[in-house]
């Protein structure tokens, strides 16, 4: 039974440290992306999310090494308490997404039929 935990502790510990520099990475350029933004009039609204995600991306890497590195169990806590912040984020910015775009298409779609878009049409046909 202490063998297994061993080798799950190591496994946990591998995927952790394989993990680390990835999320540094993305962290780093999510800021970027971010500062980029806020350089734009209209980005300087939105700017803020892809700085907070690349915060937490960044964080939860240095929580990862921290417990690649020393087997700290209360970093390997905070790492997946960040991770958590991230997917429950992105989560509900992608749901966001989704209904503005389901809303946006059929904004786009009432205008062309209701703005003169279908009955030019039908005319062009020879159904007026």
């Amino acid at each position: 039974m202490e063998a297994n935990m061993d080798f799950a502790q190591q496994a946990i510990r591998d995927n952790v440290r394989g993990a680390k520099g990835w999320l540094k990475f993305l962290g780093i350029m999510s800021i970027i992306g971010g500062a980029v933004y806020a350089l734009t009039l209209i980005g300087i609204v939105v700017a803020w999310l892809p700085i907070w995600l690349g915060v937490l991306m960044y964080q939860a890497g240095s929580r990862a090494q921290e417990f690649a590195e020393r087997g700290d169990v209360g970093a390997l806590s905070a790492y997946t308490a960040k991770l958590k912040t991230l997917f429950t984020l992105m989560g509900i910015l992608t749901i966001i997404s989704l209904v503005l775009g389901i809303v946006g298409a059929i904004i786009s779609v009432a205008m062309g039929i209701f703005a003169g878009g279908l009955p030019a049409l039908l005319e062009q046909y020879g159904y007026s």
